[in-house]
C-alpha cells in the first residue's frame, strides 16, 4: 500500500440524507490525504425504506445487490462485494458494526492473509437500541476484535469496547452528528412572519407547542406519544403535538388528527421546511429511541423531552438532565407531567434553551468529517507497519 496514494472502500446498510453531507466532506478531504473514498451501499428495504429518506442511488458509487435471510425475528442481510473487491481493489474497508451484514465477515476474517485489505469497524461501539441475547452480544464483540481499526460513534461506545479489551489506541471517537451547520443557517434565516404564518395555518400557539422529529414508526412509540398529548392536553388546553416525519405508523397519527386530537401532521420534512417546524415549536417530544434528533434539538435551542427508555441510541449522550432536556419514568401520565410542567415554567423553559445552544456548538458534520479522516490517516499509518 502506497503511503501517498490509497484506495478506501465504506460500506453502508443504505446512505440515509443525513449521511450525504458526511460523505462529500470526507471524499474531499481524504484526497488531500492520498486517499481516494467510494461508497458502497444497497437500496434502503423494511422499515428504513419507510422513512423515504434513502439517498443510496443518488450517492454511493456502488449500488449493491442485497439479499435478506429471515430467521424468525431476526434477519441476516448478504450484499454481494465480490465485483468492488475484484475492479476496485481498496486497500482500506470500513463496514458496519453488525453480525447480521454476512458480506463483511469474509473481509473482517482473511485481512491478515497477504494482499487483502484491512477492515475497520464502524458503530455504535456496545448495542444501544435493539435488544441482544447474550450470545449475540458475544459474538458482536468477538467480531469487533477482528477489526483492525474501530469508529465510534460516541465517547461511551468507545470505553465500552476498551473496557473489553479491544485497544484504545486503535479506536477513533467520532461524536456522531449530521449537518448541524446547514441547520444553523436555516434556523437563522427565518422570518417571524413565516412563524407565525406557520402556526397560524395549524392553529398553533405560542407557548403551548411540542414537536416529534424523526421516523414515524413504531420503533419511536407513536402510541405511547400520541396519548401523552392527550394527556397534556388536558392540562394545558391550547397545547398541540405536531408530528413530522413519515413511516409505518401515520396512520395512527392521521386518525387521531381527525379525531379532533391535539395532534397536528407535517410529514417528512427537510431544510428550510423543517427549520421552520423548529422555530415554531417550544419543546421536541421524542419519547423512545432518541438519536441525532438530539442534536436537532440542541441546535434550535428547543428542550428536548424524552423517557428513561433502553432503545435510546448513542446521541442520548448529548442530553443532560435538567440543563437542555427532561428525562421522565416511561409513563405516561410521568411523561406528560414533565411536559407540562416545563411548558408552564417559562424562566426555566428559557434558560434550558440557552443551554440547548451552548451544548451544541461542537456537534458538527465538519468536526466528525476531521475526526474520521484524521482517524483514518492514523489507522493506514498503523496498517502500513
Amino acid at each position: 500500500m502506497s503511503a501517498r496514494s490509497s484506495q478506501l472502500l465504506i460500506v453502508q446498510p443504505y446512505v440515509p440524507s443525513y449521511r450525504v453531507p458526511l460523505f462529500r466532506r470526507m471524499k474531499a478531504e481524504l484526497l488531500t490525504q492520498g486517499i481516494q473514498l467510494k461508497v458502497a451501499a444497497a437500496p434502503a428495504t423494511g422499515m428504513d425504506k419507510s422513512r423515504a429518506d434513502d439517498q443510496t442511488t443518488e450517492v454511493a458509487d456502488f449500488v449493491l445487490p442485497i439479499r435478506r435471510i429471515q430467521f424468525g425475528a431476526k434477519a441476516l442481510v448478504w450484499k454481494s462485494l465480490s465485483t468492488i473487491l475484484r475492479d476496485y481493489r481498496p486497500d482500506l474497508i470500513v463496514v458496519e458494526q453488525a453480525i447480521k451484514n454476512l458480506e463483511s465477515w469474509l473481509p473482517l476474517l482473511s485481512q491478515r492473509l497477504p494482499n487483502r485489505p484491512h477492515v475497520a469497524m464502524w458503530g455504535q461501539g456496545r448495542a444501544y437500541s435493539t435488544p441482544q441475547s447474550q450470545m449475540e452480544a458475544r459474538v458482536r464483540l468477538w467480531l469487533t476484535r477482528q477489526s483492525s481499526w474501530f469508529f465510534a460513534y460516541t465517547d461511551m461506545g468507545a470505553k465500552y469496547l476498551s473496557e473489553n479489551h479491544y485497544p484504545a489506541e486503535r479506536i477513533s471517537i467520532l461524536w456522531n452528528s449530521n449537518d448541524s451547520e446547514m441547520l444553523r443557517k436555516e434556523l437563522t434565516s427565518i422570518h417571524p412572519e413565516e412563524v407565525e404564518g406557520f402556526r397560524r395555518r395549524r392553529g398553533l400557539t405560542k407557548g403551548r407547542t411540542a414537536l416529534f422529529l424523526g421516523g414515524v414508526d413504531s420503533r419511536k412509540g407513536i402510541r405511547f406519544l400520541l396519548d401523552t398529548a392527550h394527556h397534556v392536553a388536558e392540562s394545558l388546553p391550547d397545547f398541540t403535538l405536531v408530528v413530522a416525519g413519515t413511516g409505518d405508523s401515520v396512520g395512527e397519527v392521521l386518525s387521531e388528527e381527525d379525531r379532533g386530537g391535539p395532534v397536528r401532521f407535517l410529514g417528512r420534512v427537510d431544510g428550510r421546511e423543517k427549520a421552520i417546524a423548529l422555530s415554531a415549536c417550544d419543546i421536541l417530544m421524542v419519547p423512545e429511541w432518541v438519536g441525532l434528533v438530539a442534536i436537532d434539538a440542541l441546535v434550535a435551542g428547543k428542550p428536548l423531552a424524552t423517557t428513561e427508555h433502553p432503545s435510546h441510541s448513542p446521541e442520548f449522550e448529548y442530553l443532560t438532565l435538567g440543563t437542555n432536556s427532561i428525562i421522565t419514568e416511561h409513563r405516561i401520565h410521568e411523561y406528560a407531567a414533565g411536559v407540562t410542567s416545563l411548558l408552564i415554567d417559562k424562566s426555566r423553559l428559557r434558560m434550558m434553551s440557552e443551554a440547548c445552544v451552548a451544548d451544541s456548538a461542537l456537534l458538527t458534520i465538519n468536526g466528525m468529517t476531521d475526526r474520521f479522516v484524521a482517524g483514518i490517516v492514523e489507522w493506514r499509518q498503523a496498517s502500513q507497519e
